[in-house]
C-alpha cells in the first residue's frame, strides 16, 4: 500500500504527459539523432516534475486536507518528512541524469526547474499570478528540454507557446477548484483577490492567445487539414468547456473542466503528429 502511495503521489498520468511532451519537443518535425539521449531527457523531465509534485503536496498539507484528504500525505499513508526526502530526491537524480547529457542549457534547465518548484511548492498560493505563471513556464518547458536535446528547439518553442498558455488556463481553473481550501490557509490566489469573473476573464484571454497561436502555426508548421481539425477539436471544443464553467464556476465543474484539458491538449500533440 506504501509502495503505491509513492508512486501516487508523484501523480504518474502527469508524469506521463511530461515524458510525452519531452520526447515531442525533441521529435517534432526532426529527426531523431540519439534515441537514448532523448529518452534519458524524457526521464529527467519526469523525475523533476515528480519532486514537485511531492514537494508541492508537502507545503500544501493543510489545504489538502479540507480538498483532497484522500491523497497519501494528508491521509497519513506517507510522512511529512519522508515526502519531503522523497521529493529531493527526484530533484536531485533528475538533475544528475542531465548532466550525463553534456548539454549545459539542459543542466541549467534542469537545476532552474527544481529551485522554481520548490519554490512555488514553498510560496505559491502567496505568489499570486506570479505563480501561476512560474508553474506554467516550468510545465511548457518540458517542450524545450526535448528540443535541446536534439538541436530543435525552433520548432519546440511553438509547443511551448502552446503549452505555455494551455498551462494558465489550467492553472486558474485549478485555482477556482481548490478556493475554499486555500481561503482557509489565507492564499492570495486570482480568483480570491479578485474574484471569480477576473478570473474567467483572464482566462478566456489566454485562450484567445492560444488560439491566435495556433492560427499563426498553421502559417508556418501545419496545413489546412491539420488546421481545421485543430481549431475545431482543441480551441473550439475548449471554449466550449470554458463557457460551461463560467456559467456555473463552484469546485465540481473546475475540476471536470480541468480534467477535459488534459485530454484536450493530448489531442492537440496527436494532430501535430500525423501533420508533421
Amino acid at each position: 500500500m506504501k509502495f503505491v502511495s509513492y508512486i501516487n503521489i508523484i501523480r504518474p498520468f502527469n508524469c506521463l504527459i511530461v515524458v510525452v511532451s519531452t520526447l515531442f519537443g525533441a521529435f517534432w518535425l526532426a529527426e531523431v539523432l540519439n534515441p537514448i539521449i532523448h529518452f534519458l531527457a524524457a526521464i529527467s523531465a519526469a523525475l523533476i516534475a515528480g519532486g514537485g509534485y511531492v514537494i508541492n503536496d508537502v507545503f500544501d498539507i493543510d489545504v489538502d486536507k479540507i480538498n483532497r484528504p484522500k491523497r497519501p500525505l494528508p491521509s497519513g499513508i506517507i510522512s511529512h518528512l519522508g515526502a519531503k526526502r522523497y521529493g529531493i530526491l527526484l530533484f536531485v537524480v533528475g538533475i544528475i541524469i542531465s548532466i550525463f547529457m553534456r548539454n549545459l542549457w539542459m543542466i541549467l534547465l534542469a537545476f532552474c526547474n527544481s529551485l522554481l518548484l520548490y519554490l512555488y511548492a514553498y510560496r505559491g498560493k502567496k505568489m499570486g499570478f506570479a505563480g501561476n505563471l512560474l508553474v506554467s513556464f516550468v510545465t511548457a518547458s518540458t517542450f524545450l528540454y526535448g528540443g535541446l536535446s536534439n538541436n530543435n528547439l525552433q520548432n519546440s518553442f511553438f509547443c511551448f507557446g502552446c503549452a505555455l498558455f494551455y498551462t494558465l488556463i489550467r492553472e486558474l481553473v485549478k485555482d477556482l477548484e481548490d478556493a475554499e481550501g486555500d481561503r482557509a490557509i489565507n492564499a492570495k490566489t486570482i480568483p480570491i483577490v479578485f474574484g471569480q469573473k477576473l478570473t474567467m476573464g483572464l482566462v478566456f484571454l489566454f485562450w484567445l492567445f492560444l488560439t491566435i497561436l495556433t492560427i499563426i502555426g498553421f502559417q508556418i508548421y501545419y496545413e489546412i487539414y491539420i488546421f481545421i481539425p485543430v481549431i475545431i477539436l482543441v480551441n473550439f471544443y475548449l471554449l466550449i468547456n470554458l463557457i460551461i464553467l463560467a456559467l456555473k464556476v463552484n469546485k465540481k465543474t473546475a475540476g471536470y473542466s480541468e480534467k477535459i484539458m488534459k485530454l484536450d491538449m493530448l489531442i492537440f500533440l496527436i494532430l501535430l503528429w500525423i501533420g508533421q
